[in-house]
């Protein structure tokens, strides 16, 4: 095997740079009907390849290229997840298919060696071929040199995420402020809350938002479908958007069922969400965090993110399949699940309220997400979306966080 890698490259490489020699195959084959060659004598014999071997030479050729277009894709594909057997494999099966071509290439030239040479119409769409191949090839390279940019850029969220875990793990400070338990409940408490499950659902974006990149999701379009009146003051500021888009998913349409008081305490008494649900699989947090995933990640997007619906068919199982995306999720549930718990907890119980779209921004019922928006006193603004919303507990207000749209 190691003997042959060397030749069968080098082959490869003359291939792919005397392509378009082989393309004269298919055009003299396309342009030149049979019917058109001159008649010759039955005695007279011929010095150049005939209509039919052109043909079953033209038939192997795009064969032999469509299975390295499927080989090329497997290999594409075996980086994402990154399968070293499926690499080791795609790349024998390219070789394979390039050195079927090298074959072809060969065929064809002790062929074309008598072939006449009035093929000036040919030549020029051979010309043409020739601008398109460089320029697929230019795309070929954009596309892979994107690749390698999302890997590394996966690869440093990963690191990132790790070190935040070890960070939670080591730092007592981080420990106390999951600590709700036992406390009693006020206003400023619930503010509190607010602050932390809009900052869990924030957490919660930017790995969402990696996936959708890295499976190929139109974020710009995905944005402009959710909020089309919205201008953006910069580009990175449509992040917010996926922010309004999760926590108005989970903050909507739960059923009263899910929020047992007795089991608030039990819950949040665990460090790691996580092991909440692997206590009690069936308690109401564990069947908020089902139907939830369900709202949130759509069938169509998981199925983006890794190619089956595992997830889903764990969850409607009656289990929580424990991968990084469910369990970062997870997180972002218990804050959510806790705040509802806490808003029903009052009397009168809190009221949520959003801001619509395009009214005028106020001061005493919202706040810009993004402070350098903040208009001044005397200056105007109006709402673009409503990232946070906001709550009322009698005569106190929890503001609700908006994204101001640019005038």
């Amino acid at each position: 095997m190691e003997t042959t890698a060397p030749r069968a490259a080098k082959s490869s490489l003359n291939v792919i740079f005397r392509i378009s020699d082989i393309c004269k195959c298919k055009l003299s084959s396309v342009v030149v009907p049979p019917v058109s060659l001159n008649p010759k004598p039955i005695n007279q014999k011929e010095v150049h390849p005939s209509f039919s071997e052109e043909e079953a030479i033209l038939l192997k050729l795009l064969d032999s290229i469509s299975s390295l277009k499927l080989a090329y894709v497997q290999h594409q594909q075996a980086h994402i997840p990154y399968d070293q057997n499926k690499i080791r494999n795609s790349d024998k099966l390219i070789f394979s298919q390039l050195e079927s071509l090298s074959k072809l290439e060969s065929l064809y030239n002790e062929k074309l060696i008598n072939k006449p040479k009035n093929q000036t119409s040919a030549g020029l769409k051979i010309k043409e071929h020739e601008k398109l191949l460089v320029v697929l090839q230019s795309i070929v390279q954009d596309k892979e040199s994107e690749i390698e940019r999302l890997k590394l850029e996966l690869c440093e969220l990963e690191r990132e995420n790790s070190e935040l875990k070890d960070m939670v793990e080591r730092n007592p400070s981080c420990v106390r402020r999951l600590n709700l338990v036992n406390r009693e409940l006020t206003p400023n408490l619930f503010a509190e809350a607010v602050n932390l499950a809009s900052r869990s659902v924030h957490d919660f974006t930017k790995p969402l938002i990696s996936l959708m990149q890295v499976s190929g999701w139109d974020l710009d379009s995905a944005v402009r479908c959710m909020y089309r009146e919205t201008v953006f003051h910069a580009r990175s500021h449509k992040k917010c958007a996926f922010d309004a888009y999760l926590s108005r998913v989970m903050l909507s349409g739960v059923r009263g069922e899910f929020f047992l008081m007795d089991h608030f305490d039990r819950v949040m008494c665990f460090l790691d969400p996580f092991e909440a649900l692997i206590n009690d699989p069936h308690s109401d947090f564990s069947m908020f965090c089902r139907e939830k995933y369900f709202d949130a990640i759509p069938k169509e997007m998981e199925d983006s993110f890794f190619g089956n619906l595992d997830h889903r068919v764990f969850l409607m199982s009656g289990g929580h399949p424990r991968t990084p995306f469910y369990e970062a999720f997870v997180k972002m549930a218990r804050w959510i699940w806790a705040l509802k718990m806490m808003s029903l907890t009052f009397i009168p119980k809190a009221e949520m309220f959003y801001a619509r779209e395009m009214d005028w921004f106020e001061d005493d019922f919202m706040e810009s997400v993004v402070a350098e928006l903040t208009p001044n006193s005397g200056e105007t603004a109006k709402v673009g979306f409503t990232v946070m919303p906001g709550f009322k507990i009698g005569e106190a207000v929890v503001r609700c966080r908006v994204y101001l749209s640019k005038s």
